[in-house]
């Protein structure tokens, strides 16, 4: 069973398993552990860790490299949740453009107009509609929005029209919406990003569990993507790929999908801070040059990351 230690054994452990402590600072680093935490300096160390060294597992690993990487990855969920929510709104846009003009203001809400008839029957079809309605009058009544609240704005049952109804829907329902939809749909709002439909709906649903691990302040410097999203010939060239061909699906190929579709909304947005902290998480050490720091979080190299715009 673990035991509880104090925040000054558990820097010994530390500091017992191969990671180096400035004398200096030690009281310091002490007080991290109190407010930080010794597992997530121990998350953060998870990249760096040696197999063959016993209980050693860190080969000389800096505490003050670990906790750069922890506010840095701070910065960086900051600054691409931002970019996340530029697309947000710009796809829920283009979704309710492609909804309103074949089916008017409400005809959106009769999900038998829009979804794809080839993967989903009448059933289906009518139980995700009375979900989905029955989430959306609720978040309509919640809101603070006057036009929300205003009659000619809704339908008889008080539901409001699509490019109302659409702004309310969380990402994780927009990207529902998208799954099922027509392909004519889908293409239409594709169309606006340069991509096929099915790099869309891989793209979003990326996006979505990006934007959950920014928001509940999870861990994106070294997150590992369970569900691989689509790559095209772009995002290889940005990517880290070993000698086995194993491609690098982490923070790298999230950052530069993010920067593909930006780039469409918003050809001058401003990749300053995004990538400083970049930057910052590869900073040599004394194992592993810049280039090596870049393939830890997925880049091909540091070039990419000193490109990013």
């Amino acid at each position: 069973m673990p035991e509880n230690l104090g925040f000054e054994n558990q820097l010994s452990l530390l500091e017992s398993r191969g990671m180096v402590i400035d004398s200096d600072k030690r009281d310091e680093s002490v007080h991290t552990l109190q407010t930080v935490s010794y597992y997530r300096i121990k998350e953060f160390a998870k990249p760096f860790e040696v197999t063959d060294q016993g209980d050693r597992i860190y080969n000389n690993l800096e505490f003050s490299k670990v906790l750069a990487r922890y506010y840095q990855d701070k910065n960086l969920r900051m600054g691409l949740l931002h970019a996340i929510e530029l697309l947000e709104v710009s796809i829920k846009t283009q979704l309710a453009y492609a909804l309103g003009t074949r089916y008017g203001a409400f005809g959106y809400l009769e999900f038998s107009n829009w979804i794809d008839r080839n993967q989903y029957n009448t059933f289906k079809t009518l139980e995700k509609q009375y979900f989905f309605t029955k989430e959306l009058k609720n978040s309509a009544e919640k809101s603070n929005s006057a036009d929300l609240h205003n009659r000619n704005n809704l339908n008889q049952a008080g539901l409001p029209s699509v490019w109302l109804g659409v702004n309310i829907l969380t990402f994780g329902q927009m990207c529902s919406i998208i799954y099922c939809a027509k392909n004519e749909i889908v293409s239409e709002i594709a169309n606006n990003y340069h991509c096929t439909n099915n790099e869309l709906i891989s793209w979003i649903g990326m996006l979505n569990l990006v934007r959950n691990v920014c928001a509940h302040n999870g861990n994106l410097v070294t997150i590992s993507l369970r569900k691989k999203p689509l790559l095209n010939n772009e995002l290889e060239s940005y990517i880290f790929i070993d000698n086995n061909n194993h491609k690098s699906f982490k923070l790298g190929v999230i950052v530069m999908i993010i920067n593909m579709l930006v780039h469409n909304i918003n050809p001058k947005y401003h990749w300053d801070d995004v990538r400083k902290s970049l930057k910052s998480l590869c900073v040599r050490t004394q194992l592993y040059n810049r280039d090596e720091m870049a393939n830890i979080i997925g880049f091909k190299d540091f070039s990419i990351i000193k490109s990013l715009h």
